[in-house]
This record gives C-alpha cells, structure tokens and sequence, in this order.
C-alpha cells in the first residue's frame, strides 16, 4: 500500500522521501529519437534516488492518513513497516524492487544503489502519447527519381527549342527597328523648327554664351558706384521717425507690450510649479504607501503553512508559486530547512495549528487531498 502511495505522488511532485529510508527525486527528460529502431519517445519523467534524504517533510505521512482515514501516527507506523521490510529483503536477497519504480541494490562498497525501471510514464503533460515508429528514407529512391527525370528530358522532342530561339531572334530584330525609326522621326521633327539650331547642343556654345550674360550683367553699374552701408540707412530712418514724432510713442508701446507679456507669463509658470510640486508630493505619498508582499520565506517565522508542495530546484517551486498567486491565494515559497534541500509551497499560513487544520479542507477543494499542514 506505501509503494502505492509513492508512485501516485510522483506524478504530481519532484521528490517524495521516505522517512528513514532515503527520497526518491524525479527530472525531466525530453523526447528521444532512437537511431537504430526509427522511434520517437515522448518526454517523460526518470527517477533517481538520494540515501541522505531521510528526514521526513509530512508528505506521505499526510498522504496515507488522508486516504485510509487513520491519524498521523497511525501512518507513521505503516511507513516505519514499510521501511524494516525493505531493509530486511535487502540484507537478504540483496535487492529490493519496488513495484513499477525500480530496484534497490547494495553495492561492493555496500552503498544503496537504485535502478530505475522503465515503465508508466510518470509526466502528465505526455498522458497518453505513443512512442512513434518513423520509416527511414531510402537513399536509392532519390537516385530513381533523377533518373526517370533524366530519360524524359532525353525523350523530349527538340522542335520546341528551335521554335523559341527563332522567336527570340525576330523579337530583337524588330526591336532594333522600332528605336532607330523613332530616333529618326525625333531628329527630322527637331529640324523642322526654324528658331531651334541644332549646334546649340554643343557644350562649349553653352558655356561661352553664359560668359558673355555674366559680363553685360556686371556692366550695368558706373565705375563710380559705392553702395550705401546698412549703418546708413538706419540712421537715416531713425532721423526721419524722429522728426515725425513717433519713435517715443513706439517705444512707450513697446516697453508697456513687455511688461505685460512678462507679467502674465511669470504668473502662469508660477502657478505650473506649483502644480507640479503638489503632483510630485502626492506621487511620493503613494509610493511610500506601497508595500511589496513576501514571496519568500527564508528564516524561521513559527507559524503553521498549508503545504501544496516540495520542489527540489527553486525555479520549479516559484512556478508552482505563481499558479497559486493566480488562484487568488497567499502563495509563498519556504527555502530548505536544516537538513532537507526541498523548496516547499504554502497556499496560506496561519498562527496557530488549529486555524491550519480547520482551514485544510477548504484549500483541498482546489490543490487536492494530498496537501499538509508545516509548522515552520
């Protein structure tokens, strides 16, 4: 009934320990193709086996009392009985199997050895997957084809061939004729003009006939000209505002413009910073009032966790973590304690044992009947 019991857990844990005796610990192994029989196996879970893992987590304790409907010690005991039996075998017969997992050996060094046995694939994600016969390509079957291919090019009349080289000949042939007929109609239709002169084209026409604009262009002013300077014509401008009367009224405008536009536009920035400085002051009140939940317990805290599960690598726990987390519970991860090197999950936590066993049933509704209850 216990070898029962450990095989069911191993489906939905990475390490089940048998108090006393040693823990068994699973690891993924991905699809294989076997070169020589041409199958594919699906991916599954293999077991292996650790001597030192011999304190007890609850696990399968809590497993067999749950399912038989006994006390703890009651299970205990089983499990104790469970553990004399094998040892007796093994000082015995020098071997031990347990059913559908493997077998137990002691070696020359007499060291407890474990054998795996393959058998039911322990991974759920592969429920139900075939191993998978694939039939080798032939490598002759190319050959036959290029072959066949080969003899039909051959056995292909060459009428064909000769019929679109000669299309392809009148094609050009009556290319070459369109161009030069339309290059001769462009050249006797720009003839036809009498103010177009087909010297013109020549480059060095061009440039002599821009020489000869550049110079009739620079030409137009006396020798005498001087140009009048910016400064000069300022001053003249400022002398005939002045006159008039308007440059004191200009610059009364101007200077009331001023102190208006900066009048308003230190009020605005005034009233901006101050706004700014209120959002800057509410947006630090809400990050103080933040405070990020503990995912992880790392140190003894003397209250009582409702266990989900024990992981032996600590990315399979903060997985099974997040699923909790998303279930809507308090879902944290407890590292190893002293003598153990099993990440465990807890839905809730409670402090004190009889708020954890009153509240166990109700979480066994969603993570299952095979949930404990760990004073940490």
């Amino acid at each position: 009934m216990v070898a029962k019991h450990i095989k069911s857990l191993l489906y939905d844990h990475d390490c089940v320990i048998i108090p006393g005796f040693g823990g068994l610990i699973t690891r993924y192994v991905p699809a294989v193709v076997h070169p020589v029989k041409h199958t594919i196996t699906p991916p599954s879970k293999r077991v292996a086996f650790n001597e030192k893992l011999v304190l007890t987590d609850g696990l399968l304790i809590n497993t067999i009392a749950y399912y038989n409907g006994i006390s703890a010690v009651e299970a205990q005991q089983m499990v104790a009985a469970f553990v004399m039996q094998a040892n007796n075998q093994l000082k015995t017969d020098n071997r031990f199997e347990l059913s559908d997992i493997g077998v137990f050996r002691y070696n020359a060094a007499h060291r407890l050895e474990f054998e795996y046995k393959t058998g039911d694939n322990l991974l759920e994600a592969s429920f139900g997957l075939p191993e998978i016969s694939a039939r080798p390509v032939r490598a002759e079957e190319s050959v036959v084809l290029r072959s066949l291919q080969k003899k039909r090019e051959q056995d292909t009349p060459q009428n064909g061939n000769k019929f679109k080289r000669r299309l392809r000949r009148v094609y050009s042939t009556a290319a070459g004729l369109i161009i030069a007929g339309l290059t001769g109609s462009a050249l006797y239709l720009l003839s036809l003009q009498t103010d177009y002169n087909l010297s013109s084209l020549n480059p060095i026409a061009q440039f002599n006939n821009a020489t000869i604009n550049n110079q009739a262009t620079a030409s137009d002013y006396t020798p005498d000209y001087v140009p009048v300077t910016e400064e000069e014509r300022l001053a003249v401008y400022q002398n005939l505002l002045l006159n008039a009367g308007l440059a004191t009224d200009l610059e009364a405008d101007l200077i009331a413009a001023t102190s208006e536009i900066n009048d308003s536009t230190w009020h605005n920035e005034s009233i901006a910073l101050s706004e700014a400085s209120e959002n800057i002051a509410d947006q630090v009140v809400e990050e103080e009032a933040i405070v990020e939940p503990v995912l992880t317990i790392t140190e003894k805290t003397g209250r009582f966790y409702i266990i989900t599960g024990g992981y032996s690598r600590l990315q399979n726990a903060e997985t099974g973590r997040e699923e909790i987390r998303k279930n809507g519970h308090d879902g944290k991860v407890l590292t190893p304690l002293r003598g153990s090197r099993l990440f465990r999950v807890s839905a809730a936590d409670f402090a004190t044992a009889e708020e954890a066993q009153a509240a166990i049933n109700e979480y066994r509704k969603t993570y299952g009947n095979s949930i404990w209850v760990l004073n940490n």
